[in-house]
């Protein structure tokens, strides 16, 4: 009781009189997720809401978890107010505040709209596939303005994602992966590491680095992202192959088909290719989405709470595409 009443006077004197003169009304509380400690705080009387985010958990120290909020804050900043992605389409939810002693809460506005999420299952069980083509074009011209505005001069190194597959690998290790199966996929791997010259032809950029159907929201033509706190200087194809894998992840989970998802990835790398100005770059990007669908699916497939027949497909499809990803491309160009 103590600690709800620290976080309403919080709102009350730090965060609400940014968006409306008080008095202040009551505050009604909802949680927005079953995986972490995400609320929705709304003031009836000005009919404010925000979000608030709490980093530290059980198995988060408080130290720990002020370094990811404080981390998460600033990249929302450094996005908005230095790359400019606070426009009336293309942005990153704006940073409100956030406070160590409260649980290292951080609060950001409430964006409007709905998840990819939503128009991912509208496509599939009420066969809306213009209107998922739709957002996947918005979310392709998203990404566009965070690459191309952060572009730097800096060649694209391949030790990020190889050292990330050694990561997934040793977690999937514990429970789910077999022997054999590990062994296969580190020798596909080894393939991709040797081949330099994929990874040299691209720039760093900013990625938002966790690019999940839930953290971008659409409000008509409208796009934004949201958790921020894995941002970072890497490929592009660390964002553009991550989408790719959850697409392929949702229609082989809710339809049982592992191919049903490729109209929607070719049609989305089709429209970051058309929306950067250059249809030249195309086979660039696809060139390397096979390493980075790999990586997606591997870090999907660690949801203990997907069905283990489903992860095992997912790690099967991962392997899929490191394997045959040199020698073709793995999406149906439009």
């Amino acid at each position: 009781m103590e600690v709800k009443a620290a976080v309403y006077k919080y709102l009350k004197e730090e965060i609400f009189p940014q968006l409306a003169s008080p008095p202040y009304g009551e505050i009604e509380v909802s949680e927005l997720s079953y995986k972490k400690p995400v609320y929705l705080f709304f003031e009836n009387r000005n009919n404010i809401m925000v979000i608030g985010k709490f980093f530290e958990v059980e198995s988060i120290p408080l130290e720990q978890a002020w370094l990811e909020a404080d981390k998460e804050y600033l990249n929302l900043k450094l996005l908005r107010e230095r790359f400019g992605m606070s426009g009336d389409t293309d942005y990153v939810v704006a940073p409100l505040g956030r406070s160590k002693k409260l649980s290292a809460l951080l609060v950001t506005e409430k964006a409007p709209g709905r998840t990819l999420d939503y128009y991912i299952a509208r496509a599939i069980y009420e066969q809306q596939h213009k209107e998922l083509f739709e957002k996947l074009s918005y979310l392709a011209r998203f990404f566009v303005k965070l690459h191309q505005i952060s572009v730097t001069d800096r060649t694209v190194p391949p030790e990020l994602p190889q050292a990330y597959m050694q990561k997934l690998l040793n977690y999937l290790r514990q429970e789910l992966l077999a022997p054999f199966e590990e062994a296969a996929i580190e020798q596909h791997s080894r393939k991709w590491w040797d081949e330099e010259s994929i990874f040299a032809t691209d720039r760093e950029v900013i990625v938002h680095g966790d690019a999940t159907p839930t953290n971008f929201l659409f409000d008509g033509n409208m796009v934004v992202g949201i958790d921020l706190e894995k941002m970072k200087w890497a490929d592009r194809c660390w964002d553009l192959g991550f989408i790719a894998a959850e697409l392929k992840h949702h229609f082989m989970w809710r339809m049982g088909d592992s191919w049903a998802a490729e109209p929607f990835i070719g049609h989305f790398l089709w429209e970051y290719a058309v929306n950067y100005g250059d249809t030249r770059f195309f086979p660039i990007i696809t060139r390397k989405i096979p390493v980075y669908m790999g990586l997606g699916l591997l870090r999907i497939a660690k949801n203990s709470w997907l069905g283990e027949h489903h992860r095992k497909n997912l790690i099967w499809e991962a392997k899929q595409c490191l394997e045959y990803g040199l020698s073709f491309l793995t999406v149906t160009v439009p």
